[in-house]
């Protein structure tokens, strides 16, 4: 018996205490799924709560937020809902499969069972299922070899068209990988390489693009993705070409050194993305940020680090370091690690203070 509890935080458990009572009081059946499922095998830390409902998940999920004292926000198109409630989401989805009218193209969903469910999904380590009344991990639900593939540390698609379904998963699989240090299987990649070759991640629209990209932004080695995106024959980004590796390279280390020293926190992923978005013109970079929803703030670092930039990269380049450019007023941290990487530094000045 191997117990899952403890990978929870207390009030992840109080929501599944609470939908355990709604799914007994309905007579539904509710499992933990996806992403949840596989990092409870990997026992990794901060485990997020995703919800599969066999019945309707909408309302399963207006329930829980009521029960709790939370909030819901519904996706109705798609049969999925986020409950909010002290600090904690919960993803639930009403069982479903997809029908993709075109490759790229948002998927069109109907109400299914756990299985059909399960098969729609990206990878076999994902197509995992737990009924929440379950003691242990013992009784997961795995259709498709998913345990033995987190044995193996693969990343398998469930179908040959996965990739031309929906090509976000292309980014989602490298993100996933160079997360949990696993490789795309055989022909996972061979299958990656022809969607890229076909130019399938150019179908999806700009906005998906982007969401999914800021997503592996995120991720702590950002920069290793790329790499694996560009080994698979990735092109770049659209309008933007490929990001500077190089540069990444050098952010990894400025932004390792910056934290050593205790300096004061700092966006890492801001700065990968200004780095990745370079060579955006002005016009393009404004309609990627409206359609992230960048806030004023954020805005403001983007635009001024990259002003700021061809005035200060003669200077760096002959190894001289403006005083302003201790992270003072005019200059956030954000800037300043890109601005330092992108003219070829690897090393914090000693003169920037915190």
């Amino acid at each position: 018996m191997i117990s899952y509890q403890k990978f929870f935080r207390r009030n992840q458990l109080r929501i599944l205490f609470q939908a355990r009572k709604i799914a007994s009081v309905k007579g539904q059946r509710v499992y933990l799924v996806g992403g949840t499922v596989r990092d409870l095998l990997l026992s990794r830390p901060e485990v997020d709560l995703d919800l599969a409902v066999e019945g309707d998940g909408l309302l399963f999920a207006r329930e829980l937020a009521r029960q709790l004292g939370g909030r819901a926000v519904f996706h109705e198109r798609f049969l999925t809902a986020t409950v909010y409630w002290s600090g904690e989401r919960v993803d639930v989805v009403t069982t479903r499969r997809e029908y993709y009218p075109r490759p790229g193209a948002l998927p069109e969903v109907e109400a299914a069972t756990l299985e059909a469910d399960l098969a729609r999904r990206d990878f076999s380590v994902n197509a995992m299922a737990l009924p929440l009344m379950a003691r242990d991990l013992g009784e997961i639900l795995d259709p498709f070899g998913g345990r033995e593939d987190l044995a193996r540390q693969i990343l398998k698609v469930l179908h040959r068209d996965s990739f031309r379904d929906d090509p976000t998963r292309l980014l989602r699989g490298v993100r996933f990988a160079t997360r949990l240090k696993f490789n795309l299987e055989e022909e996972t990649c061979s299958l990656a390489r022809e969607a890229l070759a076909g130019g399938y991640l150019n179908l999806i629209e700009p906005e998906r693009f982007w969401q999914e990209f800021i997503l592996l932004l995120k991720e702590r080695r950002p920069v290793a993705a790329w790499e694996s995106l560009i080994d698979l024959g990735w092109r770049g980004l659209p309008g933007g070409g490929l990001p500077d590796v190089a540069a990444g390279r050098r952010a990894e280390k400025l932004l390792c050194q910056w934290k050593w020293r205790g300096q004061r926190p700092i966006d890492a992923s801001l700065v990968y993305f200004l780095i990745a978005t370079a060579k955006l013109r002005a016009t393009e970079l404004d309609e990627v940020l409206d359609s992230l929803n960048f806030g004023r703030k954020k805005r403001s670092k983007i635009y001024a680090a990259r002003d700021l930039l061809p005035e200060l990269a003669p200077c760096l380049a002959r190894s001289f370091l403006p005083e302003y450019m201790a992270a003072g007023p005019r200059m956030a941290p954000e800037a300043l690690i890109f601005i330092l990487a992108m003219a070829g530094w690897s090393r914090l000045p000693a003169r920037v203070s915190p």
